[in-house]
């Protein structure tokens, strides 16, 4: 199933919590289900060891339902390793951490030769009780990734038959997994790296147990009062205004699109309330479909690709296409986000953590804020219909204060981010102590791969200090060039 209004991470995006419920110790005692085990991850090619430690899943009981909690380490290289792992912290939420695993090991792979990297699958995604809905078809078809209302009514039938309590299932709950897992391995302390909604995790984890907590890489800082659905629109719109203003300084785009500005206005009044028949084409598949094209859909179609500048670059080409009734160009834009299986969520829990940590808490300002955007209040409606199809319980009071720990804590944010742009992790930056916030103008959402960055996170995590991390090295990282399309007779544009 394929909602494309969520924010991802691949990185991160993620990111995007919760209250101190008191220490792994204080609860019902966590079993370990055997000794770590030879394993392998599609995308690893050395084998890895596995594990799992139950828990129940309602905390400070001993009876009802229990949960094993799966998660992957990849060894140290160096035979004298350090004593204290980095625990990796996947986006969504509803990201499996072992399924990126493949894509994070390149950007730790320094930090992997003293220190062991554990992927950690949290409650209701990948091995661990997932809370998933399965689609009728292995292979959707393409009108139904863009019918959002029809995946809701279908979700919402999923989710009423789910094996599981989806009130369980939110931040504040799972961070004491995370604390089982570590208990389990010996580990007196534990390096965090989390992205996108993996770093509210973080600063969730940070604010329980800080004491066992040796250093944090917070990378699209996704903090727990972010309200994201609201946030979604009001973020989206300054991604999608600094794309504008990109392509109009930019000589080359400005020539070749000059009503840029002017024809993404007009995709969005044309799609109002009523849904507009276009024909697209699916880029996996080939076939034309004929569709209704909703509000919703053109929000997704125009928001989604800013997640990455090598991707959005090609904006400017794809509406001008979009402006001639040809929404190829987008389809196969959004197609190549819902292709990628890192980017697919666990929906239940997903909408398990955003509808008890989120909805609750947005207000008439956030909706005020949200319809003064290109994007309006299609966000908020969109998770307020489905919240209503799941069991939640509100987060605690406590789940919104910041951790006060003297942990040092590299916060990093993308420029250019249309998710967790720098004025979030501005605003954890105050809070925490010993922190330190670095920013890639013209990276999107995820910077711990780009240029410079692993050495650095190498270097932060190998000290335990902030000597020698030095953000210049980010801010020289240039912004991709934008798409020119070919023209000429053998492939005139069209």
């Amino acid at each position: 199933m394929r909602i494309h209004t969520v924010f991802l991470f691949c990185l991160a995006c993620v990111a995007w919590l919760a209250s101190a419920l008191g220490s792994v110790d204080a609860f019902a005692a966590p079993a370990a289900a055997g000794p770590l085990s030879p394993c392998r991850i599609t995308g690893l090619s050395q084998e890895i060891r596995c594990g799992e430690v139950e828990v129940p899943e309602t905390p400070d009981t001993t009876t009802g339902r229990r949960l094993k909690i799966q998660f992957a380490v990849v060894p140290a290289l160096a035979k004298n390793k350090a004593p204290d792992p980095v625990f990796v912290l996947a986006g969504g939420p509803g990201q499996p951490a072992m399924q990126i695993a493949p894509l994070a090991m390149p950007l730790l792979a320094q930090i992997n030769t003293r220190r062991d990297i554990v992927f950690i699958d949290q409650r209701g995604t990948g091995k661990s009780n997932p809370l998933v809905c399965a689609t009728d078809e292995k292979k959707p078809r393409l009108a139904d990734s863009f019918d959002l209302q029809r995946q809701i009514e279908r979700m919402g039938a999923c989710l009423r038959s789910l094996d599981a309590d989806p009130r369980q299932y939110a931040t504040w709950i799972a961070v004491r997994d995370l604390d089982a897992v570590r208990a389990l391995l010996g580990a007196g302390q534990v390096n965090l790296w989390g992205a996108s909604y993996g770093t509210r995790v973080g600063l969730e984890y940070l604010r329980q147990f800080p004491d066992r907590v040796r250093t944090a890489v917070l990378d699209g800082v996704a903090p727990p009062d972010m309200r994201l659905p609201a946030s979604f629109a009001v973020d989206g719109q300054a991604a999608l205004d600094r794309m504008i203003a990109g392509c109009a300084k930019d000589t080359a785009c400005a020539a070749r699109f000059p009503a840029f500005a002017t024809q993404v206005d007009a995709l969005f009044k044309r799609f109002t309330s009523q849904p507009v028949p276009i024909t697209l084409t699916d880029p996996l598949t080939g076939r034309s479909e004929r569709m209704p094209f909703t509000r919703e859909s053109m929000v997704a179609a125009l928001r989604t690709p800013l997640y990455a500048p090598q991707l959005a670059v090609m904006l400017p080409y794809a509406v001008d296409r979009a402006a001639s009734d040809d929404f190829t160009p987008l389809a196969a834009m959004i197609g190549s986000f819902g292709s990628n299986d890192s980017m697919k969520l666990a929906w239940g829990m997903h909408f398990a953590v955003i509808c008890a940590e989120d909805m609750p808490r947005i207000d008439a300002a956030d909706r005020a804020a949200a319809a003064a955007t290109r994007f309006g209040t299609g966000f908020i409606e969109l998770y307020e219909r489905a919240c209503k199809q799941i069991a939640y319980q509100p987060a605690p009071a406590e789940f919104y204060s910041l951790p006060t720990a003297n942990v040092p804590v590299l916060l990093l944010s993308g420029g250019a981010d249309p998710a967790t742009p720098p004025r979030h992790a501005a605003s954890v930056a105050k809070a925490l102590p010993n922190s330190r916030h670095l920013i890639a103008p013209n990276i999107g959402h995820g910077v711990s791969a780009q240029g410079c960055a692993p050495e650095m996170l190498a270097r932060f995590v190998r000290q335990a200090s902030f000597e020698g991390v030095d953000g210049a090295c980010l801010e020289r990282l240039p912004a991709p060039p934008f798409f020119r399309p070919p023209t000429g007779p053998a492939g005139a544009d069209q």
